[in-house]
C-alpha cells in the first residue's frame, strides 16, 4: 500500500451504480456482459469508483465492504483499487461478487447496422 492510499473498513453502502464505458453491442451480437463498466459506490456520502467487466454488482446494500482507495492526479475522483475489495454478507461471511476477470483489449469498433444482402447483389437485370 502506498502512502497516498486510504482505507474504508466494514462500511455499508448508500448506493451502487454502473455505466457502460465501451461501445454498445446488441444482445444478438453478444451483448455487454463482458464490456468494461464504471462502477460507482457511495459510502457515507462520499463517492468512490472503479472499472470492471459487466454490470454485476460487487456489493449490495445489506453487505459491508472494505477497500483501499486513492485520489486521481487532480484530486477529483476517489479510485478504488479493485483487487482490495472485500465484501461480507449480512452474517459477516466473506463473499465474492461481480466479474473479477481481466480483458486485455477494449472494444472500439462501432456495431454495424443490419442490412439485407439482397439490396445490392451487384447484378443487373
Amino acid at each position: 500500500m502506498t502512502d497516498s492510499a486510504q482505507t474504508i473498513k466494514n462500511k455499508s453502502i448508500d448506493s451502487y451504480k454502473s455505466f457502460l464505458i465501451e461501445k454498445y453491442r446488441p444482445p444478438s451480437k453478444g451483448g455487454n456482459t463482458k464490456a468494461l463498466h464504471q462502477h460507482i459506490i457511495t459510502v457515507e456520502g462520499d463517492t468512490y469508483s472503479f472499472l470492471a467487466l459487466g454490470t454485476k454488482q460487487w456489493v449490495y446494500k445489506s453487505d459491508s465492504v472494505s477497500f483501499d482507495w486513492e485520489w486521481d492526479a487532480a484530486k477529483k475522483y476517489r479510485n478504488i483499487k479493485k483487487e482490495t475489495i472485500q465484501t461480507y454478507d449480512s452474517k459477516q461471511h466473506p463473499v465474492v461478487r461481480g466479474h473479477r476477470e481481466y480483458k486485455k483489449t477494449l472494444r472500439i469498433a462501432q456495431t454495424r447496422t443490419p442490412v439485407s444482402r439482397r439490396e445490392d447483389s451487384g447484378f443487373e437485370s
